[in-house]
C-alpha cells in the first residue's frame, strides 16, 4: 500500500475538489492548475497508482460518503474515488510490467479485505450498481496479470460468495458483483465480437490462450461452472421473487459466456443436459432465452474429431427439443420473440454444423449420411421458423438456409470437365447430378415460404425505407429481411429456374388474375403490393431486359448480333421492293447517306408475333389487371418501378405508353398527395420519357407539358439555421445540398426539355412550349435578382433572411433552366441547320449573366450558374461563345480556393464544346489563374485537410493545362499578355515531374509536356523531311488518317508544316537541355518506385516519341550521341532503345522503355 506521507494523498482529493467546484468565486487559473495536476496524476500512474488505491479503498464498510469505515478514516467522495480507481485501471492496462508481481498481489488482497469489508459487512456502496460493475472490470484486469502466477486461488474468495444464504434477507450485492467479475473474465479472455473490436496483439492472444488453458486444468472451469450452475438451481427454486430473478438471470449469461471455452465435460453431462431442458420448457421467457445461448455454444464447439461431434449433436435432441418450444410460442406476441429468436438460433447453428460435417473430406461417410439425415429433419423445423412474420425470427436462420441452398447448388451446376493430360484434349463434361426429389421438395417449400415473406406485415404501415434507420426501425428491419430473402430467391433460382418460375409466377397469375377479376376488393394492399413486387423482380434472375426476355424467338434471332442482321435483311428487303436498286450497306443507305441505326432497326422487328416468356406473361398480365388503379400509395408506384425497368416490353406493344404516362401524371403518381410518391416519380417520369422518346406520340407532348405546370413551380423554402452560429456562406450551401423536394423537381424539368426537343418537326409549337417552361422559370429568376438588390440597398432588421431568400430563388432557377436545357440533345459543330431554339438560349445566358453580375459574391450562386452556363452551352455551342468573356470576368475575382477545382473543370468543358472559340477567354483568364493557383501554393500546410486540397488543385490545373493542349489552344501560353509568366509555368511544371512523392502529377506534368514538344518544338527540317519513324511504328488510326479512310483527331488536325510554323524559337534548348535529361533522371531516381510509377513511365515513353516525332533525326543523334552515353548507357542498350523508338507503335514502346529503365536501375 502507499505510504501516508505521499503528498498525492492530499494533493488528489484537493485539486478534484478545485476542479469539480461550479462557485464562480473559485480563481479559474488555480483551476486549470487543478486539471493540468490531474491529468499528470493519470500520465504517471505508474508512480501514483498505490495511492490513488489507497484512496479509493479508504473509509471501506462506512455507510455514506463522508463517514468513519471501518479503518477508522473518512470514506471519500465517489467522484473522487472513480478517478482514483481509473488511474489504477490505467496502469493495470497500460503499466502493468512496471507494477511488479508483489505490488500486483498486495492489491488483490488490498481489494479482497474491501470486498469483504464493504460488500459482504457493509453498505455495497449504498447500492450503487455502477461503482459494483467498475470494480469488477478492476479485478478482472488485476486477474488477466495475476493469474495463475502470482495468485493462482484468484477465483476463490469471490466463488464463496456467489451462492446467497438465502434471496430474501440477505444482500445480493456480493453474488452480483462475483457474476460481473466472471463475465468480465470470460469477455477479456474469450468472447469474439470483444476482441474483434480492439487491436489484439500477437503476444496478447497468446496470453490469454494461456490463461484458458490455466482455467481449465487448475480445476477452477469445474468449481466456477458448478458454482453457476448451483445458483441457477437454487434462484429456480425462488424465481417468483423479483431480487432471485435478476440474479439468475446473470448467472445465466456468465454461464453463456464461459460454457463457449471451457471443457465440454465439465458443461454436458446427462444432469446438465437435463436441467437445461427443464429451464428451457418453463414459462419465464428471461431464463429460457440465455439458456438457448448455452445450449447453441455446446453445438458451436470446436470438436475436431467428426465422431465426437456428430455424438454431440445426437445427444442435445435438437428437433425433439425444439419442436414444441416453437409451436408453444407461436403467435404470442412480442414478449416471445426473443426466446424465438434464440430458438431459431439453435436451429441455424445445429443445421450449419451438420452440414460441415456432411461436406467436409475428412468425416467418414457413414457420419457423412446420418449428418445429412439429421440436416433433412431439422429443415422443416427450419421452414417454420423462417415462416414467422417478425422479421426477427426468420433472420435468425437465414445463414443456415443459405448454406443449404450453397449445398444443393452442387447437384445442378456440374464441376468444369477435366483436361487429358496425355492428349491434351478436353474430357466431356460430367453429367450434372439432379437434384434428389427430397430436396426439390424442401427447395419448392423454402421458395413459398420466402416469397409470402416479401409481403409486407398485416400490422405495420407502408412507409419508403426511411434514410435514418433509428426513425422507424420495423419499416428499416423489413426491409433488411425483404432484401435478404430476394437473395434467397435468386440463390433458389440458380439451383432450379423452372421452380422458380413455376412458383412465383403461379402467384403473380393467381393474385393479378383475383384483382382483374374482382377487383381491389379482392387484395388486401400487402397483397397487392407483393404482385407488383415480384413482377418487378421477377426478371432480375435472366439479368436480362430487352426484348428477347419478354418473347421466345426463333433460334435464328437467339442473340443480339442475330437480331440485328435479321433487322438489316429485313430493311434491305423493304427497300429493294419499294423501288431502290441500290442496297442498303452496313453502314446505312448508300443513295441517301442515311447512317444505319441498330436499336431502330432491331425495333422494327415484330416482335409480337412470337409466343411470350414467362417474364413476358407476367408483364402482360400486370398491364391487363388494373393493378395500376390500386388505391394505395405503395402498389402504383411499384407498379411504375416495373414499367420503367421493363420499359423495352411496353415500347413493343401497341398504344401502351399512352396509359402509363397518363397514370403517372395523374394523382396516382407525379399528383399523388403523399410528397414520398411525388418525389419518386419525378425520378421515373423522367426515366420513362427518355427511354420511350422515340416512340412517344409528339402530338401528346403539348397536353403532358401543360399537366405539369403545377409541380414545375419551384418552391424556395428556407430551412432552419442549425446550428445558430452558422454564417450566411455556409448556411447557404447546407441549404443546397442534400436530398430535398427541389432536386427531385429537376428530373421533372430534363424531362420537359426532352418533351419540348421532340416536337422539333413544328418550330412554332417548339418554341411556345419551350417559352411556356423557361418563361416562368426566368421571370422568377429576374425577381429574385431585384429583391437581392433592393435588400442590400436597404438595410434592415430582417435583411438576412431577405437575402438568402433571394438568393436561394436565384439558385434554384438557375440549376432549373440548366437542368431543362440538359434534355435537349448536345449540339453538333457539324450540324446543318441552325436550331429554332438557339435564340431563346440565348436569352436565358443573358439572364444567368445578368444574375450572376448581380450576387457574384454567393458562392451558391456561381456555383449554380457554372452548371447552368454548360448546359446552355451543350445545347446550342458555339452560339454562346462570344458571352463566355462576361461569364469569366463575372467570377474569376470571386471563387474560393475550395471552388476553384470545380472551376477548372468547368473551363476544361468549355475548351472540349467550343474549342478554338475559346481563345479569347482563355487568353483573358490565363494569367490571373496562374497567378491564383500559385499563391495558393506558396501558403502553408496546415493539417490532412489542407494537403488533400492542395493535391486536388494541383491534378485540377495539370489537368486544364492539358485541355488547353488537347484543345489546339497552345498559343494562349504565348500571348503578349501571358510571355512573362510562361517561364514560371514551365519551372512549375518541371518541379513537379521531378516530385517522385506524387506520382499522379508527374503522370500530367511529363504528359502536358509531351504535348508541349509538338506544339512548340517542331523543327521545319523534321517537318519537311520524311519521317523518321517506320511505318510499323504508326498507329492503325494513324495509317487510316493518312490514307484518307478516317477523319483526322485533335492531334492531326494541324499540319506539320503548320506546327513548324507556330515553333517557339529557344524551345528546343529547353528540350535538349531540361526536358531529355529529365526523362531519364527521374526513373534512375533511387526514390521512384516502378511499381507505383508505371503511368509516370508510359507518359515519359510518350515523351521520348513526341520529341523524335518533332525534331526528327535531330533528337535521334542527340540521344544516341550525347545524353545516352553521359548516362553511361551502353551502346548496344542505347542502339536497341533508339531501334524500338522508330519501329514499335506506342502502346509497345511504352513496355519496352519501362524494360530498358529496370535494365539500367540493375
Amino acid at each position: 500500500m502507499a505510504l501516508t506521507t505521499s503528498p498525492h494523498l492530499a494533493n488528489i482529493p484537493e485539486a478534484i475538489r478545485i476542479a469539480a467546484a461550479v462557485d464562480p468565486a473559485v480563481d479559474p487559473a488555480l483551476k486549470q492548475q487543478a486539471f493540468e495536476y490531474l491529468t499528470k496524476v493519470k500520465e504517471l500512474c505508474d508512480e501514483t497508482w498505490q495511492d490513488c488505491l489507497a484512496l479509493y479503498v479508504q473509509g471501506a464498510g462506512a455507510s455514506a460518503s463522508g463517514a468513519a469505515g471501518k479503518d477508522g478514516k473518512e470514506k471519500l467522495d465517489t467522484s473522487l474515488r472513480l478517478f482514483c480507481e481509473q488511474v489504477v485501471d490505467t496502469a493495470l492496462i497500460n503499466k502493468a510490467d512496471m507494477m511488479g508481481g508483489s505490488a500486483q498481489k498486495a492489491t488483490y488482497e488490498a481489494l479482497v479485505e474491501f470486498v469483504r469489508t464493504e460488500y459482504a459487512e457493509g453498505s455495497c456502496e449504498q447500492g450503487q450498481s455502477f461503482m459494483r460493475n467498475k470494480l469488477a472490470f478492476t479485478l478482472a484486469h488485476l486477474f488477466l496479470n495475476v493469474y495463475p502466477a502470482v495468485v493462482p486461488a484468484f477465483f476463490h474468495p469471490f466463488l464463496e460468495r456467489l451462492i446467497p444464504p438465502d434471496f430474501s434477507s440477505s444482500s445480493l450485492h456480493p453474488s452480483l458483483l462475483c457474476l460481473h467479475i466472471l463475465i468480465e473474465i470470460a469477455q477479456e479472455i474469450h468472447d469474439v465480437l470483444l476482441k474483434s473490436a480492439r487491436v489484439q496483439s500477437r503476444d496478447r492472444n497468446v496470453r490469454d490462450g494461456q490463461i484458458r488453458d490455466s482455467i481449465r486444468t487448475s480445476g477452477d472451469e469445474r468449481l466456477v461452472v458448478e458454482g453457476l450452475l448451483a445458483l441457477v438451481q437454487k434462484g429456480l427454486a425462488s424465481a417468483g421473487e423479483v431480487k432471485a430473478l435478476e440474479l439468475t438471470e446473470l448467472a445465466l449469461k456468465a454461464l453463456g459466456s464461459w460454457t463457449p471455452w471451457v471443457d465440454l465435460s465439465v458443461t454436458l453431462t446427462p444432469q446438465t443436459l437435463a436441467f437445461y431442458r427443464q429451464l428451457l420448457q418453463q414459462p419465464i421467457l428471461t431464463l429460457a432465452t440465455p439458456t438457448a445461448n448455452v445450449i447453441r455454444s455446446f453445438i458451436t464447439k470446436g470438436l475436431q474429431d467428426p465422431a465426437e461431434k456428430l455424438q454431440v449433436l445426437r445427444a442435445l435432441e435438437i428437433v425433439a427439443l425444439v419442436d414444441p418450444l416453437e409451436t408453444q410460442t407461436r403467435n404470442q406476441g412480442d414478449d416471445a420473440t426473443m426466446f424465438r429468436v434464440a430458438l431459431g438460433n439453435v436451429v441455424q447453428s445445429y443445421g450449419v454444423e451438420l452440414l460441415k460435417l456432411s461436406e467436409a473430406d475428412e468425416t467418414p461417410e457413414p457420419i457423412k449420411v446420418e449428418a445429412e439425415a439429421m440436416s433433412s429433419a431439422v429443415s422443416a423445423l427450419m421452414l417454420r421458423f423462417l415462416s414467422d412474420r417478425n422479421p426477427e425470427v426468420p433472420v435468425s436462420v437465414s445463414p443456415f438456409v443459405s448454406d443449404l441452398l450453397r449445398s444443393f447448388r452442387r447437384y445442378s451446376k456440374p464441376s468444369a470437365p477435366a483436361t487429358n493430360g496425355k492428349s491434351g484434349t478436353m474430357a466431356p463434361p460430367p453429367i450434372p447430378i439432379p437434384l434428389p426429389l427430397a430436396k426439390q421438395q424442401l427447395v419448392r417449400s423454402l421458395l413459398e415460404v420466402v416469397v409470402r415473406q416479401l409481403e409486407w406485415p398485416a400490422d405495420t404501415d407502408w412507409e419508403p425505407l426511411p434514410d435514418d434507420v433509428t426513425e422507424n426501425d420495423e419499416v428499416a428491419t423489413f426491409y433488411t429481411m425483404r432484401q435478404s430473402f430476394r437473395s434467397m430467391v435468386e440463390n433458389i433460382s440458380a439451383i432450379d429456374k423452372n421452380l422458380h418460375t413455376e412458383v412465383v409466377a403461379n402467384i403473380i397469375v393467381n393474385l393479378l388474375e383475383a384483382l382483374r377479376s374482382q377487383g381491389p376488393s379482392a387484395l388486401s394492399w400487402q397483397q397487392a403490393e407483393l404482385a407488383a413486387h415480384l413482377v418487378y423482380t421477377f426478371g432480375e434472375i435472366s439479368k436480362a431486359n430487352t426484348r428477347a426476355a419478354f418473347y421466345e424467338l426463333p433460334p435464328e434471332f437467339a442473340n443480339k448480333s442475330a437480331r440485328l442482321a435479321a433487322a438489316r435483311k429485313a430493311g434491305g428487303d423493304a427497300t429493294m421492293s419499294s423501288g431502290q436498286t441500290t442496297p442498303t450497306s452496313e453502314n446505312g443507305d448508300a443513295m441517301s447517306g442515311v447512317p444505319f441505326d441498330p436499336a431502330a432497326a432491331v425495333a422494327r422487328i415484330d416482335y409480337t408475333q412470337y409466343p411470350l416468356t414467362p417474364l413476358g406473361q407476367v408483364l402482360t398480365l400486370c398491364m391487363q389487371s388494373g393493378v395500376d388503379k390500386y388505391p394505395h400509395p405503395a402498389v402504383p408506384l411499384q407498379y411504375f418501378e416495373s414499367v420503367v425497368r421493363y420499359a423495352d416490353f411496353w415500347k413493343s406493344k401497341d398504344n401502351a405508353i399512352q396509359p402509363v404516362l397518363e397514370a403517372i401524371i395523374d394523382s396516382r403518381g407525379l399528383h399523388h398527395p403523399d410528397e414520398y410518391v411525388r418525389r419518386r416519380c419525378f425520378y421515373l417520369f423522367a426515366k420513362l420519357i427518355k427511354e420511350c422518346k422515340a416512340e412517344l406520340d409528339t402530338s401528346l407532348v403539348p397536353a403532358i407539358l401543360e399537366s405539369l405546370q403545377d409541380v414545375l413551380a419551384i418552391r424556395t423554402v428556407l430551412p432552419p439555421r442549425e446550428p445558430p452560429e452558422l454564417s450566411d456562406a455556409d448556411y447557404l450551401i447546407k441549404a443546397t445540398t442534400g436530398k430535398s423536394y427541389f432536386q427531385d423537381q429537376m428530373h421533372l424539368l430534363e424531362a420537359s426539355g426532352m418533351l419540348v426537343h421532340l416536337t422539333k418537326a413544328d418550330a412554332a409549337r417548339q418554341l411556345s412550349l419551350l417559352s411556356a417552361i423557361a418563361g416562368p422559370l426566368m421571370a422568377v429568376l429576374g425577381a429574385g435578382v431585384d429583391t437581392y438588390r433592393n435588400a442590400l440597398a436597404v438595410p434592415s432588421a430582417s435583411q438576412s433572411n431577405i437575402v438568402n431568400s433571394a438568393v436561394l430563388t436565384v439558385h434554384h432557377h438557375l440549376l432549373a433552366l440548366g437542368n431543362f436545357a440538359k434534355g435537349f440533345p448536345t449540339s453538333s459543330d457539324h450540324q446543318i441547320e441552325t436550331p429554332p431554339y438557339q435564340a431563346p438560349f440565348k436569352q436565358m445566358t443573358e439572364a444567368l449573366l445578368q444574375a450572376l453580375e448581380a450576387m457574384k459574391t454567393q458562392r451558391v450562386v456561381r456555383d449554380s450558374a457554372r452548371f447552368a452556363f454548360s448546359q446552355f452551352v451543350s445545347a446550342i455551342g458555339s452560339t454562346v461563345a462570344e458571352l463566355v468573356p462576361r461569364f469569366v470576368q463575372a467570377v474569376v475575382t470571386e471563387f474560393d480556393t475550395s471552388e476553384l477545382v470545380d472551376f477548372l473543370q468547368f473551363l476544361g468543358l468549355l475548351m472540349h464544346r467550343l474549342k478554338t472559340n475559346a481563345f479569347e477567354t482563355m487568353d483573358m483568364l490565363l494569367l490571373p489563374l496562374v497567378g491564383r493557383i500559385f499563391a495558393i501554393f506558396r501558403q502553408p500546410i496546415n493539417g490532412t485537410d489542407d494537403q488533400m486540397q492542395h493535391r486536388r488543385l494541383q491534378e485540377a490545373y495539370l489537368a486544364f493545362f492539358t485541355a488547353l493542349m488537347n484543345a489546339n489552344l497552345e498559343g494562349v501560353f504565348i500571348t503578349d499578355r501571358n510571355q512573362p509568366e510562361f517561364e514560371n509555368v514551365l519551372s512549375a511544371l518541371l518541379a513537379l515531374a521531378v516530385d517522385p512523392n506524387d506520382p499522379g502529377s508527374q503522370r500530367l506534368a511529363f504528359s502536358f509536356f509531351a504535348k508541349s514538344v509538338t506544339a512548340w518544338g517542331t523543327s521545319a527540317e523534321a517537318a519537311a523531311a520524311p519521317s523518321v519513324f517506320a511505318e510499323s511504328a504508326k498507329s492503325t488510326y494513324s495509317q487510316k488518317v493518312a490514307t484518307g479512310i478516317a477523319l483526322p483527331a485533335n492531334q492531326h488536325a494541324v499540319s506539320p508544316a503548320e506546327r513548324a510554323a507556330r515553333a517557339l524559337p529557344g524551345y528546343e534548348t529547353f528540350i535538349y537541355q531540361r526536358l531529355m535529361p529529365t526523362c531519364f533522371e527521374v526513373p534512375a531516381d533511387p526514390k521512384f518506385n516502378l511499381k507505383t510509377g508505371q503511368l509516370v513511365l508510359h507518359e515519359i515513353a510518350m515523351l521520348l516519341r513526341s520529341t523524335v516525332q518533332a525534331r526528327g533525326q535531330q533528337a535521334i543523334d542527340y540521344l544516341l550521341t550525347d545524353l545516352l552515353p553521359r548516362l553511361q548507357c551502353p551502346s548496344a542498350m542505347a542502339q536497341q532503345l533508339i531501334e524500338a523508338l522508330r519501329t514499335q507503335q506506342a502502346k509497345d514502346f511504352r513496355k519496352t522503355f519501362a524494360d530498358f529503365v529496370r535494365a539500367m536501375k540493375a
